[in-house]
């Protein structure tokens, strides 16, 4: 007998809510899987298109991305309310604006002013991001496609360095090389702002480059796959933070353990990406030497994330994949923290780079796929993090850099730890969860589906990702 996950939606398929409910009564966190030929080759139209025109759009904005962390929380916010594709069309003619601006500069006030404001416009880009491609993916194809958005934090480096040498030598009687890269790439950010205007789709069910039967196809498995868990609300009130959903994030110690150790994992990231060079610089390279010398461990972090996102989607397994991103961090840290060869030193910063990557893709997706309410998820997304790594390279650190390593090596156990912990609360809720549910009646199985009492991850329904 077919049964109606949500009452006044349509109805799933009977293969798809048998694979629900099995799901569910095994204690298990439902995902959507294509299940018919034609199903599988429509759902492949699907996400090459949404690949197409969110995800590479998105991926191409983040080349001029540099988050700062104090307003990302509010950023991530106000983008709900008013639509992720309108907020990020403002937010990046701000952006590129802004950037053309600093070729006016002639004094330091105005340029710590203008850093001020840019970072200001940039805070909550990548948080936004991830909450975005989590309202159009299922669970089960999200890590991938956020470690491929996450991954151009690397590329970004590259490629602006690149454009950067080039025009740095340009010198004309109007315009100096430095002035030509502001330019150059803050009027790039503001084409991309036109086109996330244009290209971008407000909500899953309008996006226009799907003929109507992907939409339907795009909506229902996002259906299946939140298992009667998301918002039933109108569009106005649906896009409103309400202060139940702030309630409910900072009165849930799982996420917020979520968030903390998100922190944990992201460290060595910013870290190592601002001062990889110095960090090779105290192995004995020099000059020239230490800059190209740092560029291959970032590259070595984008291949390792893409690999274990890939098998985190294919295992549906989100925290013992990051805590093994996280180990290969902490084993490169301590090689590079107590050898006194700059080779071996050198060798394990790969190590290190190939893991610590990985944290932030998969907590957010993990902390997404436990979040199926949007405006909690909304919050959650919106966690500050990255804040404290600068500081632990800095100073009297930059010569001597073993006591950050350790620093971050504590830190980073203490996260994985934690990790361990919530994973375990999780599975022991997911069964309890099950064993409840195991003799419930139809009525019942409506009944709560229609609460007003517990809704998202709090409904007895609602299993848990591991």
């Amino acid at each position: 007998m077919e049964r109606t996950i949500v009452p006044g939606k349509s109805e799933l398929g009977a293969q798809h809510l048998e694979i629900v409910l099995d799901e569910t009564a095994r204690g298990v966190q439902s995902h959507y899987v294509p299940v018919t030929d034609a199903e599988k080759a429509l759902n492949k139209r699907v996400n090459r298109k949404l690949d197409c025109f969110v995800l590479s759009l998105l991926a191409l904005e983040f080349i001029f991305s540099a988050t700062y962390v104090v307003l990302q929380p509010v950023m991530v916010v106000l983008a709900r309310r008013v639509g992720v594709k309108y907020f990020l069309t403002v937010q990046l003619m701000i952006w590129g604006g802004l950037c053309m601006c600093h070729a006016a500069i002639r004094n330091s006030g105005t340029l710590i002013a203008l850093r001020l404001l840019i970072g200001a416009a940039e805070a909550g880009f990548t948080q936004i991001g991830n909450y975005y491609m989590s309202t159009v993916y299922p669970k089960a194809e999200l890590a991938w496609r956020v470690g491929l958005f996450s991954g151009m934090y690397s590329i970004a480096g590259a490629f602006s360095g690149l454009i950067a040498y080039g025009l740095l030598r340009l010198e004309t009687p109007h315009i100096r090389g430095w002035q030509a890269v502001f330019l150059l790439e803050g009027g790039f950010t503001v084409l991309l702002g036109l086109l996330t205007l244009f290209v971008l789709p407000r909500r899953l069910g309008t996006a226009w480059f799907l003929t109507e039967t992907e939409r339907a196809h795009a909506l229902y498995r996002m259906e299946v796959d939140l298992a009667g868990t998301q918002e039933e609300a109108d569009e106005a009130k649906g896009t409103v933070l309400t202060r139940r959903d702030v309630v409910d994030v900072f009165t849930d110690w799982k996420k917020i353990g979520t968030v903390l150790c998100n922190i944990t994992s992201v460290l060595p990231v910013t870290a190592f990406t601002t001062f990889l060079p110095l960090v090779v610089k105290g192995m004995g390279y020099k000059g020239n030497d230490a800059t190209l010398m740092s560029a291959p461990p970032f590259i070595a972090g984008v291949i390792g994330l893409l690999i274990i996102v890939r098998s985190s989607d294919h295992f549906r397994e989100r925290s013992l994949h990051t805590v093994f991103g996280m180990l290969l961090g902490i084993v490169g840290c301590i090689v590079m923290a107590v050898s006194d060869q700059n080779a071996l030193r050198y060798g394990f910063s790969y190590v290190c780079m190939t893991g610590v990557f990985v944290g932030g893709p998969l907590l957010a997706v993990w902390l997404a796929g436990n979040t199926p309410w949007k405006g909690p998820g909304a919050s959650c997304s919106g966690s500050m993090d990255g804040a404290t790594s600068p500081a632990l390279s800095r100073g009297r650190f930059l010569k001597i850099n073993e006591t950050p390593l350790i620093i971050t090596i504590c830190i980073m156990v203490a996260g994985a730890c934690g990790l361990v912990f919530i994973r375990f609360m999780y599975q022991r809720e997911n069964k309890k969860r099950a064993a409840e549910i195991a003799n419930w009646d139809e009525q019942r199985f409506a009944a709560e589906s229609a609460s007003q009492v517990r809704r998202g991850d709090q409904r007895h329904t609602f299993m848990y990702g591991l």
